[in-house]
């Protein structure tokens, strides 16, 4: 791939792939910058969505979900040289694995959040908007407009409103990992977190994840 080029719009048609290859390889700073300006473009609307969808407990979801995009792709960045570029599988298949580790990160980032905001002497990290790069992304940030919900989403919201905080927390970490209608177990880091947020044990946490379901379930189907 050649390394002469010299706006960012020239990044438009490069692959995912080569994309990622650039920010793992490149020692052109003017190449990084754009090389970050398109890995941004192309997956921040991804992650803010997400993030909203993670954050409507809050009052200001969209102030926590941009602070969480901004936060992930600093995260990622400094840390794609640790992204395993897989062999031989396609471009749909690269892009889905992108979209999880970026998930992932951004997963984390919300978890961390969400306890510095339960513990009133801890403040937000904010992202300092002296560092050049970041103001790009500042100038990039498109959020994706959110979709109308459908009635069984608006249910299910309904329902997450009638549970406490700490069990609002559970159910959306546990989904955030896929781990909700399965025997599989949440991160040992995130269980950590909430365990700390609230000063429990991990059976205590599955047990309120459990009952959480549960009332969400008996919420819906007396709707």
């Amino acid at each position: 791939m050649s390394n002469t080029l010299s706006h960012t719009k020239s990044l438009k048609s490069v692959s995912d792939r080569d994309i990622v290859l650039g920010l793992k390889s490149s020692e052109n700073e003017t190449l990084i910058t754009q090389y970050q300006y398109e890995f941004y473009r192309r997956y921040a609307p991804y992650i803010f969505k997400v993030a909203v969808q993670r954050c409507q407990i809050f009052a200001d979801a969209q102030d926590f979900a941009k602070e969480i995009t901004q936060l992930t792709f600093i995260k990622a960045l400094k840390n794609v040289s640790n992204f395993t570029i897989a062999i031989g599988v396609d471009d749909v298949v690269f892009k889905r694995m992108l979209k999880a580790w970026l998930g992932r990160i951004a997963n984390n980032n919300f978890n961390k959040l969400y306890a510095e905001y339960k513990n009133e002497e801890v403040e937000l990290d904010t992202v300092s908007t002296e560092e050049p790069v970041y103001d790009l992304f500042e100038e990039l940030f498109d959020p994706v407009p959110e979709e109308k919900p459908s009635a069984v989403l608006s249910l299910l919201r309904e329902a997450m409103e009638q549970l406490k905080e700490i069990d609002k927390h559970i159910i959306i970490s546990y989904a955030g990992e896929n781990c909700l209608y399965t025997t599989q177990h949440i991160r040992d880091s995130t269980m950590k977190i909430l365990c700390e947020t609230y000063n429990t044990t991990p059976d205590n946490i599955r047990q309120r994840k459990n009952r959480a379901l549960k009332k969400i379930k008996s919420f819906c189907l007396k709707k």
